[in-house]
Order: C-alpha cells, then structure tokens, then sequence
C-alpha cells in the first residue's frame, strides 16, 4: 500500500513541474509575439495609418421623437430638457391658392401689388387663354387662367394667405410646414468635420516627402474641398428657403363665382336650382353650338358647294351616257 501510494505522489510531482515549464514556455511566447508585432507596427508609417489620423469622430445623431429630435444632458440627479421651440426653429414653409375672379386684370394686378408690399417676388408666372375673333375683325384672349409661383418673406406668410381673400374668390388654400432642423445641424456637423480634416491634409501635405503620398493626400484633399462646396451649397439653398416661403396660385377668369358657403336649403330650392342648372345648360350648349357652327361656316359653305358641284357632275356624266347609241345596234339596223 505504500509503494503504491509513492507512485503516485511521484506521478503528481511529475505532472505539476511539466505543467509548469508548459506555462512558462507559453508566457515567452505570447511576449515574443507582442514584441514582434510592436516592432512590425512601429517600422512605418503607411498610408491607411495617416487616414485614421485625418478622420475625426462625428457627432451622433441625437434619437428623434415624434418629428423631433430630443436631447438632455445629465447632471447630477437633474435632468435638462430643451424646449419645443429649439427643434422648430428652422421650418420651410409652402401655401397652395386657387382663385376665381370676374376682373382678371385687376386680380392680376392685385396680386402683384400685395407679393410687392409684402417684400416678396414672383419667381415664375404665365398667363393663358383662348383666342376669340370678334365682329369688327380684332382678335381677343377670354377664359383666362394664370399660374403665379411667388416667394414671401417667412415672417409675412401667414399675412400674404389671408390677404388671397381680397383678390377673388378663393376655392382652395393649403399650406405645408417642413421641420429641416435636423438636416441643418448635421450638415452643420459634418462641415465642421470637413474644415478639420481639410487642415489636417493642409498640415500633412506640407511635412511629406514621398511622391506617393503627396499623390493621395492631394486625391484626398480635392475630395473633402467638393464635399465641402457641396454641403455650403445645400446650406445656402436651406437658408433661401427658410428666409422666403414658397406660395403657388392659380387665377382662374370665371363669369359666375362659385359658391363657397355652404348653406340651408328646402327641397323646393333645390328643385328649382336643378331646373335653373338644366336651363342654363341647355342655353350654353345652344349658344356653344351656334359659335361653333358660325367658326366653321366658311368651310361648311365650301365643302357644301363642292358636294353640288360634284353630284351636278355626276348627274351630266349618267345622262350623257344614257344619251349615246351603243355600236352593235347601229350596226344591226344598218344590215
């Protein structure tokens, strides 16, 4: 029993001092490695290294709620949260109008008068319509229709759309607000970003001496100058929008207006309406049809005066070949 129980005392000391130059030869070599690697990484400089040097950490983009972005700083047990107004600060703002109006030129200048006294400017219009030959031999534009795009300080839009009112009769308005705070500051931010690894590069350009590198800083440096154009461009288009709202009209010449007020009616006015709506109807198709047909007159006279002289032909030729004899009959008579 105690030979045995020496075996295996001697069989445990053994296994521990080879477990224990396993775990010394391990530790050398995990040194020799990281030795290794250091010195690998410190021989040089390469190009990926002075890329991760020029990139500088964006923001991040505080989370959104509701079309809003929400962000609070912690200080100790209190909790700061920015208001509303600070995310609805930069708002693009658009209207949509269509007018009815019985005094075209009038609306027309009307409204032109009001985008000028309210520091605003057209930026697109056009004026159609239909041309009609009156009796004398002059010719007129009716039914006219403009389309008006007109840009209207921000702080006045709400100003200009209640003045539409008093230009004609208004059949539909509309406005849409477009919260692009958000937008604003990130390409803020990443300006930001742009101007830093611009200097950067600057700052590199000027302490390399490989052609290589020069080469790819330069490629890399004309890259981050367009973004940055870029990004100052959208900015200036954000800015123009944000400073001057957008209002599309149309102004449509009507002879009647049409009624926007809805009101109470008994059945008796409503059948009445209806007969009335009928007879005017009719009354227009009529008088449609009638400066229809006097538009087309000269050609329908013409085309008439075609169709008799071309059955009055018809009609000679048929008689003029009833009239002469046929060649075998004379013949046969003369035998």
């Amino acid at each position: 029993m105690k030979k045995h129980f020496n075996k295996l005392a001697l069989l445990l000391a053994v296994l521990l001092v080879l477990g224990c130059l396993t775990a010394c030869g391990a530790s050398s070599k995990s040194e020799a490695t990281a030795s290794m690697s250091y010195d690998t990484a410190a021989a040089g400089t390469s190009m990926e290294t002075m890329e991760m040097e020029m990139a500088v950490e964006e923001p991040a983009a505080a989370p959104e709620e509701n079309g809003f972005s929400t962000t609070s700083q912690e200080s100790g047990d209190a909790l700061t949260v920015e208001t509303v107004e600070d995310f609805t600060e930069k708002i693009i703002y658009t209207g949509y109008v269509s007018i009815e109006t019985t005094a075209f030129d009038d609306s027309l200048r009307d409204l032109e008068q009001a985008v000028a006294a309210n520091g605003g400017f057209v930026q697109d219009s056009s004026v159609e319509g239909y041309s009609r030959t009156n009796a004398d031999g002059t010719t007129s534009v009716v039914d006219r229709w403009a389309s008006y795009t007109v840009r209207i300080p921000a702080d006045r839009f709400s100003a200009f759309m209640a003045l539409t009112d008093g230009i004609g009769n208004v059949t539909s308005s509309s406005r849409s607000a477009e919260n692009v705070t958000s937008q604003y500051t990130d390409y803020e931010a990443r300006l930001d970003s742009l101007y830093i690894q611009e200097e950067r590069l600057l700052d590199m350009l000027e302490q390399s001496g490989d052609l290589e590198s020069l080469i790819t800083l330069e490629e890399r440096l004309s890259e981050v100058r367009y973004e940055i154009e870029s990004i100052e461009r959208n900015l200036r288009n954000l800015d123009q929008k944000l400073a001057y709202s957008t209002i599309h009209l149309t102004l449509q010449e009507v002879e009647i207006y049409t009624p926007t007020v809805p009101v109470t009616r008994t059945f008796g006015e409503k059948l009445s309406d209806a007969f009335s709506s009928g007879w005017n109807g009719f009354v227009r198709g009529i008088q449609n049809f009638c400066l229809g047909l006097a538009r087309n007159l000269f050609t329908l006279v013409l085309l008439a005066v075609l169709i008799v002289v071309l059955i009055l032909v018809l009609r000679k030729v048929r008689r003029h070949r009833r009239k002469k004899p046929e060649p075998k009959q004379e013949e046969n008579e003369q035998k």
